[in-house]
This record gives structure tokens, C-alpha cells and sequence, in this order.
């Protein structure tokens, strides 16, 4: 034993001399290229999310605190001085510390002005309005926002370094700093394009070490890639941007029905909060019937109910009529009868009594009787058809709405094809019609019991006065200034009556709500009111969501005047989400007239043509550092697109390695244990080989387990060694052996804890 002892102890000093070799010199130009690699990674992911969603925070501060404490830390790693590294790690960790509590209220204002902005423009997105807004206890959001970007920017840089010094790996580096990007992409937000290419440079010259394999040189590795790597991106974005302008992108990437379907219900939760996801105490959205729930909310599933063909006439939202409500009974409305819901909507549809036996043009045959029924104040500019009204088809296509009703555009009694494929002649009300009477219900004036005291005491508490028109802008006003609008209301016990509880103690609610008590309130001032509910669209919908029907002949499809001009025909699908309850009111002279007095958007803007705006609609995008010039938005939208290239390409990299080492789990664990133990150890001499050189040019097992106890927290006992030689060595081993392959294949798969001490 004691000649073995001396024997080990030469082999290890023999060891130990190649261990003595001299240091390599201190490279400061290395560390200076790997700072610059951690600050284009940190600052642009962070400062990119910033720029998508246009927060303004003080970028020479940020930019020279990151660099800085990157070179500080590469710096130091350069000096491969253990006491040196532990030092700074630990000054920096305290550092850390300090600003985390030292400035705890001014970096948590920073992240609630962000998460303010993110929701804001989510809503915006998503179409609904976000139900949070976090309070700032720093009114400065200027330095809150700063103070924050400097503590995650401070933050990412450590963890960068740390990990960088460990193991270039791109996946991790995509893992620490891309997903400052995936929130802004998701809600078609683009990053200013001088932060993408800082960000597309670090993965470039990642990637680029990483394929190096060479563990222990990073910082001369980044000093030697870097400068090519930033070339060629610049160059690279360059000719991407010639090649595909941003109208080809647009046409690429196109939103999929997953992300359609996700983003449904992350609008769902925004708006309705996590019950949403359970559905329970809510309604669906769509055409109730004259039903007025007393659930919690009402919550689209947003898929498409109808489709609907027509030319676009004017800026004026178009109303698709299903129901129409005549009694009030507390919780419902009773269907008015046929003559009352279609016959008696306005002239137009009440006069239009035609022959639709044409051949060919679409509209022939199609016009509105002589003026004895009203006076009509026609535009002389050469538009009108003979009759001098207009007149257009719609095709409206049941896709997943209730089929017990027909879903109408106004001014229209007839359908050319009835169905679940509909086909309407109408008579857009372009033109001023005068004089016009009518026999009105006198049921359309009754307020019942069950509302009367609620309504008569708004009436008089508002002070609604002067003619129709004038009380029902009054009215809307009214709910406009006292009354929320909400599709979570929530539930309401006691009082059954609907419209008493929206009116005196809620205050809150949807159409439903607002259109029931309005039709109420109109009542009580002597004017003819009925409930209806249908779908509704604005021309904004149609703008932003409506496609251009390719072939079709807009003589075809309108005739006459159109205050917007010659249009063309436009499909839109119509979700469920645009079902909607409204009201007409009786106006002697006019005839029934549509008014809508739930809350709604009406910020004045100036129009331009329908082709300008159905041509120029999606333009603009995020902030940009080249302003608003051409070149920079195609460059923007050509590294936009590098990043979905990139994330895809990585989510396809991970789901291959991901499953092909599922799959050589599998069959490894079909081998004999002894065969097991083996790879166990060869992967555990790989892992040192990457470590350590010296370990690499040995090749016995005497030799590598000598250097292992030698150099290593962790070792292998005499038994073990014994054990290797076993199985490498001898031949078939008994039963008893299979559990000493079994303990050296837990002892080898370890890895981490064989340490270099």
C-alpha cells in the first residue's frame, strides 16, 4: 500500500506540473468586445420594448449605467482571478440590493406607468377597455420609467455575464432578453429598428461562439466575430428591406386563426377579469329576443355570426334589424307583429312597392313611389335614378346567428331571397324625406307600473324638454355624462323590474340596459318609443375589417346618390360582439327614426374618401428612431420579421432536441445497466474535456480517475475504480455486479458536482 501511495503521489505532482503553465495575458480589448456583446443584448430588448410602445425615459442614462457595468463585470472575468470575480460578484449583489430598496417606490412606479401603457394599447388592440390602472406614487413617470429600465437593465446584465462566463448558449440568451419582444409583436407593436439590429447582432455573434465550441475564450471570441457579425446584419436587414417592401411583408404575415382565437380570450379576461374563463353567471352575446338577463356579464365568443355584401353610402353606422319590441313586461319585451316590426319602419320601406322580375341589372324596376307620401329635396348633380332616391342591395349571409330571425338592413319590406342567404332591396336614407304620417300604436306610448316612478323621476330630475329630436339628444347626453357602459354589470337581486335597477341603482350596464329604459323615457315625454335589437356596424368595422368583393359591378349593387360617392361592394363578417339593442322613436313629418343612446365613441375626426381610407388602413406601427420616413419603416418591418424567422426557427430547434433526447432516453433505458453506466461515464469525460484541457489529453481511465481525485470536489473510491475496470474490461458479470452498475451510473450522470476545485 505504501508503494501505491508514492506512486499516486508522483503521478499527481507530475499532474500538478502541467498545471503550471503560463497564464495567458490579459486581454482588454476581448473584455471590452464581450461588454459590448451583454449591452446590444440588454439594452436592446429593453430598450426596444420601450420604443414599441413609445415610453419616453432618459436613453443616455440607461445606455451609459448598462455599458459600463458590463465592462466593470467583463472586465474582472477577464482576469480569471477567483477572488477577484468573487469580490465584484458579491459588491455588485449588494449594489443590487441597495437600489432595489433604496429606490423600491420609484423602480415600482416605473413598472405600473409600463404596465399602464401595455394595457392601454391591449384594449386598444383588442377592441375593449382595459378594467385596470395601476396609481403611480412618483408623479415623475420620466424618471419612474427610467429608474426601472436602469434596474432590469442592471439585472439582465448580471445574469447575462454570469451566464456567458458559464456557457455560450443561444438559447439561453433568447430565453433571458427575447421575450421583452414577444408582448409588443403579439399586438403588432414594432420596436424601434436601431434597438432590433442591437438585439439581432448579440444572437448573430452568440450563435457564431456558440458553433466555435471553445468553452474558456469567449471575450477573444466576440473581439475577433463581433465587428463581421454587425457588418453583416446591416448589410443583410439592407437587402431584406429592397427585397420585401413592407406591402410583401404585410402579405406574408398574416394573423392565424390560433392567434385570433387567443386573442379572444385574453380580451375576454381584460375586459371580464378570470371569470371569464369559466363562464359562469354570463351570457352569450347575439340577439336575445327581447330577453334582458340579470347575469354578471355578457361575454362574446367573438366568431363570425353573419356576413354581409353592400356598398358603403355614408359615415353613419348601419343597423341590421331582428327584433322589435313592443311591451314591457318587467324582465322581457313581447314581439310586435309583422306589420308593426317591418311595414312601419320608415316611408321608404313601407312605400317601395315593386315588381322583381328584371333580367338583368340588378336595380331596374326598383324605385320609390311619387312624392304624395313625402317631399323629397333630391341633389341636382346628375347621380339620382329616375325616381330621384336611391337604392342598393345588401346579401346578408346567416353563418352562426339565431336562424329564428331575419336580420334586415332598414328601409327595406322585401327580400329579393329570404333564408339563411338573404337578399334585400333598400332605400338608403341619403335623401330628406318631409311630411311624412303615419298611424302610430298607442301601445308604443304605455309605461308600466312596474318602472313608472323610476322613469317619471329621472324625467324630472334631468329636465328633458323641447321637440323629439331635441329630447332624444337630451337623453343620450344624459347616459353619456350619468351612466357607465359595461358588459359586466353584474348580478341584481330584490327588485325584479330591469329597468327600475339600471335607472336608480346600478347606473351600469350594455345596450340592453340603456336601450330598454331609454325607449322608457321617451315614453313618459309623449313620444311613440319601441325596443329593437338586431347587429350593428360602423363604417370604422367596415374600413378596418371589410374586403373588397373582386368582380363585381357597383351599378349592380347602388344606384343613385351617395353622400361618400361611387364606392364598391365590401364583404365584412359580423362576430357576435356587434349585436346590439337600440331604439326608434315616432317623429311627426319623419316617420320612425333610429337613435342609438348607449355611450359610445363620437370624438369628431376629419373624413377622407373611401378609397383613402380603405386603401390607406393599418398604416402606422410603433416608434421608430429613423422618424417617419419610408426606408426606416421598411427596415422596421423587415427585422420585424427576421423576428418571427428567429422565433419560429428556435421554437422548431427546441421541440427537435427536445423530443430526440425523449427518444434516446427511451432507448437507453432499454439497455443492460452496464451499458448505461458506460455512457454515463463517457458523457462525464466529455464534460470534463470542455472544462479543462488537461483532462481532454488523457486517455486511460487510471489517468482520468487519478486527475479527477487530484483536481475535483467529487471522486471516485477504490471500489469504484475497480468497478470501471469491470465493465469496461472483463467479460459477462454476475447479477450481484448489476448494482454496482446501477450506483456508478447515479454517481457519473452527477456531472455538476465534479467541480475543478
Amino acid at each position: 500500500m505504501a508503494g501505491i501511495r508514492k506512486k499516486n503521489q508522483v503521478d499527481t505532482s507530475d499532474v500538478r506540473l502541467l498545471q503550471t503553465k503560463e497564464r495567458p495575458r490579459y486581454d482588454i480589448k476581448a473584455a471590452l468586445a464581450k461588454a459590448t456583446l451583454v449591452f446590444a443584448l440588454v439594452y436592446g430588448s429593453i430598450g426596444g420594448f420601450l420604443s414599441a410602445y413609445e415610453i419616453a425615459y432618459q436613453k443616455e442614462q440607461c445606455i451609459l449605467a448598462i455599458f459600463w457595468l458590463a465592462f466593470l463585470l467583463s472586465a474582472v472575468y477577464e482576469t480569471r482571478r477567483k477572488w477577484a470575480v468573487n469580490l465584484v460578484n458579491i459588491l455588485v449583489f449588494l449594489l443590487y440590493v441597495y437600489v432595489a430598496f433604496q429606490k423600491f417606490w420609484v423602480i415600482n412606479s416605473g413598472y405600473y406607468a409600463v404596465v399602464n401603457r401595455v394595457l392601454e394599447d391591449a384594449g386598444r388592440y383588442l377592441g375593449v377597455a382595459s378594467r385596470t390602472e395601476y396609481a403611480l406614487v412618483v408623479e415623475n413617470e420620466h424618471a419612474a420609467v427610467t429608474g426601472f429600465a436602469l434596474f432590469i437593465g442592471m439585472v439582465g446584465t448580471i445574469l447575462l455575464q454570469i451566464r456567458l462566463r458559464q456557457k455560450v448558449s443561444l438559447w439561453t440568451t433568447l430565453l433571458l432578453t427575447f421575450p421583452f419582444y414577444a408582448i409588443p409583436f403579439y399586438f403588432e407593436k414594432l420596436p424601434g429598428v436601431g434597438y432590433m439590429m442591437l438585439l439581432f447582432i448579440g444572437y448573430a455573434t452568440v450563435a457564431a461562439i456558440q458553433g466555435t465550441n471553445v468553452r474558456e475564450q469567449s471575450a477573444k471570441q466576440a473581439h475577433d466575430i463581433l465587428p463581421v457579425i454587425t457588418l453583416f446584419v446591416v448589410v443583410f436587414v439592407q437587402v431584406v428591406t429592397l427585397v420585401l417592401p413592407r406591402a410583401g411583408y404585410t402579405s406574408i404575415v398574416r394573423a392565424n386563426a390560433a392567434k385570433k382565437a387567443l386573442e379572444r380570450e385574453v380580451a375576454n379576461v381584460m375586459q371580464y377579469g378570470l371569470f371569464s374563463l369559466f363562464g359562469r353567471g354570463q351570457n352569450g352575446a347575439g340577439v336575445s329576443g327581447g330577453m334582458l338577463s340579470k347575469g354578471s356579464a355578457v361575454i362574446p365568443d367573438f366568431e363570425t355570426d353573419l356576413i354581409v355584401r353592400y356598398t358603403p353610402y355614408s359615415y353613419d353606422p348601419v343597423y341590421l334589424k331582428a327584433f322589435t319590441g313592443k311591451d314591457y313586461t318587467g324582465d322581457r319585451w313581447t314581439r310586435a307583429d309583422g306589420a308593426d316590426a317591418w311595414m312601419e319602419q320608415t316611408v321608404a320601406g313601407r312605400a317601395a312597392r315593386y315588381a322583381h322580375d328584371e333580367p338583368a341589372d340588378r336595380l331596374i324596376g326598383y324605385a320609390l313611389p311619387d312624392a304624395a307620401d313625402g317631399e323629397r329635396d333630391v341633389p341636382d348633380d346628375g347621380t339620382d335614378n329616375a325616381s330621384g332616391q336611391s337604392c342598393g342591395v345588401m346579401e346578408v349571409v346567416n353563418v352562426g346567428a339565431s336562424g329564428t330571425y331575419d336580420y334586415r338592413p332598414y328601409y327595406t319590406d322585401h327580400a329579393r331571397r329570404g333564408g339563411m342567404d338573404a337578399e334585400y332591396v333598400y332605400f338608403p336614407p341619403v335623401i330628406a324625406l318631409q311630411d311624412v304620417t303615419e298611424e302610430v300604436d298607442g301601445d308604443y306610448l304605455i309605461v308600466p307600473e312596474s318602472c313608472r316612478r323610476a322613469v317619471e323621476r329621472i324625467c324630472r330630475e334631468a329636465g328633458f324638454s323641447g321637440t323629439p329630436r331635441e329630447i332624444a339628444a337630451q337623453v343620450t347626453a344624459y347616459f353619456d355624462e350619468q351612466y357607465s357602459y359595461t358588459l359586466r354589470p353584474g348580478f341584481y337581486y330584490g327588485s325584479s323590474d330591469y329597468i327600475t335597477h339600471f335607472l336608480l341603482e346600478s347606473k351600469r350596464g350594455y345596450c340592453a340596459h340603456f336601450a330598454s329604459s331609454a325607449v322608457m323615457l321617451f315614453r313618459n315625454m309623449g313620444i311613440p318609443a319601441r325596443y329593437a335589437e338586431g347587429y350593428a356596424f360602423t363604417y370604422e368595422d367596415m374600413i378596418l375589417d371589410g374586403t373588397l368583393v373582386e368582380g363585381a359591378d357597383y351599378a349592380d349593387y347602388y344606384s343613385g346618390y351617395s353622400p361618400i360617392g361611387e364606392t364598391a361592394l365590401v364583404e365584412l363578417e359580423i362576430a357576435d360582439a356587434s349585436a346590439h339593442a337600440w331604439v326608434e322613436i315616432y317623429i311627426e313629418g319623419e316617420g320612425w327614426v333610429v337613435v342609438d343612446p348607449t355611450p359610445a365613441s363620437n370624438d369628431e375626426e376629419e373624413r377622407s374618401s373611401f378609397w383613402d381610407d380603405f386603401l390607406g388602413r393599418g398604416e402606422g406601427g410603433g416608434g421608430s428612431d429613423f422618424g417617419e420616413s419610408n426606408v426606416g419603416a421598411y427596415i422596421e418591418t423587415a427585422v420585424s420579421g427576421l423576428a418571427f424567422v428567429l422565433s419560429a426557427a428556435a421554437l422548431v430547434l427546441l421541440c427537435y432536441f427536445t423530443g430526440k433526447n425523449l427518444i434516446r432516453r427511451v432507448k437507453e433505458r432499454r439497455l443492460p445497466a452496464r451499458e448505461r453506466a458506460k455512457l454515463e461515464y463517457r458523457r462525464l469525460a466529455a464534460y470534463l474535456s470542455q472544462k479543462n484541457q488537461e483532462f481532454a489529453v488523457l486517455r486511460t481511465i487510471k489517468e482520468q480517475t487519478d486527475w479527477i481525485n487530484a483536481h475535483c470536489r467529487r471522486g471516485f473510491t477504490e471500489e469504484q475504480n475497480a468497478a470501471l475496470y469491470e465493465m469496461f474490461f472483463a467479460g459477462e458479470t454476475t447479477s450481484k455486479a448489476d448494482a454496482r452498475w446501477e450506483a456508478l451510473i447515479k454517481h457519473c450522470s452527477r456531472r455538476w458536482s465534479f467541480r475543478v476545485r
